[in-house]
């Protein structure tokens, strides 16, 4: 009776820019028997700006996980790619990219399908925060920008007046007058220290 193998996971760190699973399970199934495949696609904005700008359109991964049928081969795999050339010939696409891969001793699936859970709720969780902030500072810059505007209009209404818009549009308090002979603030506190300096001051 054949030995039930245990099966290994191995860790890319970053893959090839724009490699698809599909690619990713014909390079590792020439090791051996592959299981399940999880690439860490990247955010959806992130995609959106770069085919805004024209960039390339497909999707692009960060990193990935490959559980190969046994431990020992993924243990063999990921010691032997790790900072090797993607593809050995110069003419491949993939040539100047290395891998860069970890066996993860004593990590099974479910480890990793609950890990990946808990970040993608962090992860959605960050980008409802990011959402509320950016909607309150719009609601903000809308509002001095009505505010603004507000500002102008009466600016425009005193010209058309003839009314002086500083003196009257932006001062928002009345200057009290002081009348004749009435002493300034601080005078007396001024004058006597004054005559303590210069006692022949009168």
């Amino acid at each position: 009776m054949e030995q039930e193998r245990t099966p290994g996971i191995i860790y890319l760190s970053q893959i090839p820019p724009f490699m698809q699973p599909r690619k990713i399970r014909h390079i590792f199934s020439k090791f051996g028997e592959t299981g399940r495949i999880y690439l860490l696609p990247e955010e959806p904005m992130s995609r959106r700006r770069r085919k805004g700008r024209g960039g390339n359109k497909k999707q692009k991964f960060l990193e990935g996980w490959v559980e190969m049928k046994d431990k020992k081969v993924a243990k063999t795999i990921a010691m032997a790619l790790n900072n090797t050339p993607v593809e050995a010939k110069k003419s491949k696409y993939f040539h100047d990219d290395l891998w860069n891969t970890k066996y993860l001793s004593k990590c099974q699936w479910s480890h990793l399908t609950e890990k990946i859970a808990y970040e993608s709720a962090v992860r959605r969780q960050r980008r409802r925060m990011d959402t509320s902030s950016a909607k309150r500072e719009s609601s903000a810059y809308m509002e001095n920008v009505e505010e603004g505007k507000a500002l102008e209009a009466i600016i425009s209404r005193k010209k058309k007046r003839g009314i002086c818009v500083e003196d009257a549009a932006l001062r928002s308090h009345k200057q009290r007058k002081v009348g004749v002979g009435e002493p300034q603030p601080g005078h007396g506190v001024c004058d006597t220290l004054l005559r303590k300096v210069l006692p022949g001051m009168s």
